[in-house]
């Protein structure tokens, strides 16, 4: 890597790009999608009135600007522009961007002397933007480009400084006469970063779906299983499609947060077209395999589609209703392994899950509550609680819990299923004694502040959890 410009002469100003280049992500797909998630009415409405990409970019950036202040930008180019301000030499930031977005940017950073962007008419892009950079320093610049359209530049400029993937045309340019200079891009984890990115640890929760399978003991039936098994697939894709477009919705407050902001898309590991891209592939992937296997299940995870936006989008929000979502949502996976596999449904499943994973949800959330408790915020960010809500979700989260054992206890005394399935039943009394014991231990590391993961991928984790479920599942087979 190359950080300065030594060699040329310092009377040549450094013009710098702006998209994929000081930023690794692009300000139109920035724009169009943060106009896309949260003004969808005055997006649709404006963007058929625009003439052309200039007046588009206008557009986009009117409806509603990004934040400069959390792009993602490449700290190779703020270090070789911090060279270039002690050097003297003059920086001018020119990009096809719309020029508020430019303005703004250089506001930010400080150091440049100058900012040129598309006005609304012309988009200074590639042959514009030669042409514009010709007549204004005529006496020669060094520019700075990261993509193909940016050759034409480069071939009449005094140097060049190839940026991430340009480096590839290094030996074009020096081929031609142009001095080069190159900052090589970051080693690339595509895969390490795309399997972040779609969570697939998330996917551990969709064993739900093979539940009704072990109830209704079909686990010798390998049509079944197979079924099952390419049902948990598609349920995970399209969880992770959905996952995706959270993060394209959330750009801006992952960006600000301490830790989310490492991410792929926020970051700018992964570009925001080729996320978009990717989650509707797989949403249809999942859907379409759905759809094969059975249409009251493709039906059923199409309700788990929606709901799952709809709580992404807004109702996350709401105080109480977001763990109920969050309830349902774990629920739907065990509906959806009745509906492939034609079970017949069972209330008792239905309301010891909802009640269960009600309480679950309510634990992490107990958490950030405490947590801000604790630290005497005013809020919950992002969240419809206050810190002074921690007794009320202390005490339905413990009811809730305290619910679904009775839930699990009637079941197991009163339903006459049990006896004709199970020839030793009393063992079954083992199961709701075991969850009782394991929601203990759950609610207690919320209250203290000690449950750090979802109480799911904590259960994957924890010895104790895997202790309580061997005994549950010894109980189940000593009761057939």
């Amino acid at each position: 890597m190359i950080f300065n410009l030594r060699g040329f002469d310092r009377r040549l100003p450094l013009i710098c790009d702006l998209d994929g280049t000081l930023i690794k992500s692009d300000s139109l797909h920035e724009n169009f999608f943060q106009a896309f998630f949260h003004s969808p009415k005055r997006l649709f409405c404006s963007v058929p009135r625009c003439l052309n990409r200039a007046a588009l970019k206008r557009t986009l950036a009117s409806i509603r600007p990004i934040e400069v202040r959390a792009l993602p930008y490449r700290e190779e180019v703020l270090v070789l522009i911090r060279e270039a301000h002690a050097d003297g030499r003059e920086i001018h930031l020119v990009t096809a961007a719309d020029q508020s977005i430019a303005d703004r940017v250089i506001s930010h950073l400080g150091g440049f002397d100058g900012a040129k962007g598309s006005d609304g008419n012309l988009n200074l892009k590639s042959c514009n933007k030669l042409k514009w950079l010709q007549e204004s320093f005529p006496n020669g610049f060094i520019y700075a480009g990261d993509s193909a359209a940016d050759l034409p530049i480069w071939e009449v400029a005094t140097g060049a400084v190839l940026v991430g993937n340009a480096v590839r045309y290094a030996s074009r340019l020096r081929n031609a006469g142009v001095e080069v200079r190159t900052i090589i891009p970051e080693k690339s984890e595509l895969v390490k970063d795309w399997l972040h990115e779609l969570r697939i640890h998330q996917w551990s929760k969709n064993v739900l779906i093979f539940v009704p399978l072990f109830l209704a003991q079909e686990g010798g039936d390998f049509g079944v299983v197979l079924n099952t098994a390419i049902a948990f697939v598609a349920v995970g894709l399209v969880a992770s499609s959905t996952y995706v477009i959270n993060d394209l919705a959330d750009l801006e407050s992952d960006r600000a947060h301490a830790t989310k902001r490492f991410r792929a898309i926020a970051a700018g590991r992964i570009r925001i077209i080729n996320g978009f891209v990717g989650s509707i592939f797989l949403l249809a992937t999942g859907l379409g395999m759905a759809l094969f296997l059975h249409p009251r299940f493709a039906l059923t995870l199409s309700g788990y589609l929606a709901l799952t936006l709809a709580y992404s989008f807004s109702l996350k929000r709401y105080a109480l209703l977001d763990v109920t979502v969050i309830g349902w949502l774990f629920t739907l996976r065990i509906i959806m392994g009745q509906v492939l596999n034609d079970f017949e449904f069972s209330p008792w499943l239905f309301s010891f899950s909802s009640m269960l994973f009600f309480s679950l949800s309510l634990a992490k959330r107990h958490v950030e509550v405490m947590r801000a408790h604790s630290q005497g915020q005013e809020v919950v960010r992002g969240r419809g609680y206050l810190p002074d809500d921690w007794p009320l979700t202390l005490g339905y989260g413990v009811a809730s819990a305290s619910a679904s054992i009775v839930i699990m206890l009637i079941f197991v005394a009163l339903d006459p299923r049990v006896t004709e399935t199970y020839r030793n039943s009393v063992w079954l009394f083992v199961a709701p004694a075991g969850m009782f014991v394991w929601l203990q231990r759950i609610w207690i590391l919320s209250h203290r502040m000690r449950l750090h993961d979802d109480p799911v991928v904590f259960a994957l984790k924890d010895k104790t959890s895997y202790l309580i479920g061997f005994c549950i599942a010894l109980a189940f087979a000593l009761a057939l």
